[in-house]
């Protein structure tokens, strides 16, 4: 029996002198919270949250009509929307809350809390990271 010597092929080096690496799958780049890529999506992504804070019907049309574009403003359109349910539904027990008092104070910690989340969501969606916001409920899956 004859040994064969044979090395394997070296991988090719390009210019820079670091190996080509594999892309990772969206579920790899979701779970390290690399940015997104695109500056469309991101802009996309970021006009959603800022128009929430105004309105509900903006981030509603940005999501309807980027979502199948770009994964990325999928998903931070569906955390918009969940956010704008949300804080429709907190303000109306506020609102509602007023007869009692304590609802203006819900109703003025409620504003501060929605400007501070969306200028957040904002940026996070400009920087090309996820966001969640920390009292949304889940209603788009």
């Amino acid at each position: 029996m004859a040994e064969t010597n044979e090395t394997p092929a070296p991988t090719e080096v390009p210019a820079g002198g670091k190996p080509p690496q594999e892309q990772p799958r969206a579920e790899e780049r979701e779970a390290t919270d690399q940015p997104e890529s695109s500056k469309d999506a991101r802009n996309m992504a970021m006009l959603c949250h800022l128009l929430g804070a105004v309105g509900f019907f903006g981030p509603l049309v940005i999501w309807l009509n980027e979502k199948d574009k770009h994964r990325f403003v999928d998903e931070h359109g569906r955390a918009a929307m969940d956010y704008q349910v949300s804080i429709l539904i907190y303000y109306v027990v506020s609102w509602l809350l007023c007869f009692v008092v304590v609802g203006v104070f819900l109703l003025l910690g409620l504003t501060l809390l929605h400007i501070i989340f969306v200028i957040i969501a904002a940026l996070r969606a400009s920087r090309g990271r996820t966001w969640r916001y920390p009292i949304a409920i889940p209603f788009l899956k």
